[in-house]
C-alpha cells in the first residue's frame, strides 16, 4: 500500500535534523562520521580488494538520457616544434542524470514549503552562482567510513525486485540477517534491488525505483545512518508519474505531491546525502565470495563551492 501524503509530512517532522548540529550545519548526516568511526571502519582492510560502484562514462556514449558527453581532443603540433603532442576531453555532464553515479547535496532538494535542510529558505541559498548554504563543496574532506551491503535480492531469494514494490523496515533487516552485517551510526548504507538484471532480462520498469517506504525512511533516521547508496535511488510509482512523462519517461497523472519520497524527505529534513545511481553488482559479487557484507567505503565530490552535486567514484575496500 503506498503511503499517503499525510504519512509523508508526518514522517517529514518526526525524522526533521533542523538544529541539531547547530543552525550553520553543512553536513548534515555526514555529522554521524566521527574520528573513531573512521578509525574503526580503516580496520575493515584485510585482503586489500578494491570495488568501484561507479557506472563507467564512455566515449561517444550519451546516456539514456541524452545529457552526458565525453569529447577526446588531441593535440598534434609539427615535430620540428618540439612541443609534445598530447591527448585531452571534454566532458560534459548533467550532474543529477540518471546515468551518472553522483553524490547530492543537502539544498538539492527542497520540502513542500520550499525549505532546504537546516530550515533555510530555497530562494535564500539558491541563486546564479549555486546555492550558498550546504552545497556539495562542504563535503570536500570525503567520505570515509563503514559501508555496509543490503543485498534484497539474494535476502529474498530472487533475481530482481519489482520496480513498483516498497522496500520495507522486514526487508532491510532480512538482509542484514542475509550478510550477517548490521547497518548502524555513521554507516552508509549500499542497497542492492536488482535493476541491472532486471533491466538485462527486459521487463522494463522507471530506473529510479525501487526504493524505501516511509517506515524504512524511518529507520534510517533511527539508525542513524550517513549516508545512502545503491542501485535504485528511490520510490517512484504511479504517483509520480506525470512529472516522469514530463521527464520522457511515461506515465499516468500524478496524485500525490512527494514524486521522490526519499529525496523530498531524506534531504531537506534529514539533511540525508545520497549517493545515486550507483553500480553494486560487483559489490554483491565480492560480498558473497568473501562471505562479508562491511567493508571501508570512500567517495570524494569534487570541491565545487554552490554545485548541488558531483559525479563521484565511490570505493568499497576490503
Amino acid at each position: 500500500m503506498s503511503d499517503t501524503d499525510a504519512d509523508l509530512i508526518a514522517l517529514f517532522d518526526r525524522v526533521n535534523n533542523a538544529g541539531r548540529w547547530g543552525q550553520d550545519d553543512e553536513l548534515g548526516t555526514l555529522n554521524h562520521i566521527t574520528p573513531a568511526k573512521r578509525r574503526s571502519a580503516a580496520g575493515l582492510v584485510r585482503t586489500g580488494e578494491v570495488v568501484s560502484l561507479a557506472h563507467p562514462i564512455s566515449p561517444g556514449e550519451a546516456g539514456p538520457d541524452g545529457r552526458m558527453r565525453l569529447e577526446p581532443q588531441y593535440g598534434r603540433p609539427p615535430e620540428a616544434s618540439g612541443v609534445p603532442w598530447s591527448a585531452g576531453d571534454r566532458l560534459t555532464v548533467e550532474v543529477h542524470a540518471s546515468a551518472l553515479t553522483h553524490v547530492d547535496c543537502v539544498s538539492h532538494i527542497a520540502s513542500l514549503d520550499q525549505r532546504v535542510y537546516n530550515g533555510r529558505g530555497f530562494d535564500d541559498v539558491a541563486g546564479a552562482a549555486g546555492v550558498s548554504h550546504g552545497s556539495v563543496y562542504a563535503q570536500r574532506g570525503g567520505i570515509v567510513t563503514r559501508g555496509v551491503l543490503l543485498d534484497l535480492p539474494a535476502a529474498l531469494g530472487l533475481r530482481w525486485l519489482e520496480p513498483d514494490r516498497p522496500v520495507t523496515v522486514a526487508d532491510l533487516e532480512a538482509a542484514e540477517g542475509h550478510g550477517g552485517a548490521r547497518a548502524g551510526s555513521g554507516d552508509v548504507l549500499v542497497l542492492r534491488v536488482g535493476a541491472e538484471p532486471r533491466i538485462a532480462d527486459g521487463p522494463g520498469g522507471i530506473v529510479l525505483s525501487p526504493g524505501p517506504d516511509a517506515g524504512a525512511i524511518a529507520w534510517l533516521h533511527e539508525r542513524e545512518i550517513a549516508a545512502w547508496a545503491g542501485d535504485a535511488p528511490d520510490r517512484v510509482d504511479a504517483r509520480g508519474a506525470r512529472l516522469l512523462a514530463g521527464m520522457g519517461l511515461g506515465g499516468e497523472a500524478a496524485t500525490s505531491r512527494f514524486m521522490f519520497p526519499l529525496h523530498q524527505v531524506g534531504i531537506p529534513a534529514m539533511g540525508l546525502v545520497l549517493f545515486d545511481h550507483c553500480s553494486v553488482e560487483p559489490l554483491s559479487d565480492i560480498c558473497a565470495r568473501l562471505g562479508r557484507y562491511e567493508f571501508l567505503f570512500v567517495a570524494a565530490p569534487l570541491p565545487i563551492r554552490g554545485a548541488t552535486g558531483s559525479a563521484v567514484n565511490p570505493l568499497a575496500i576490503f
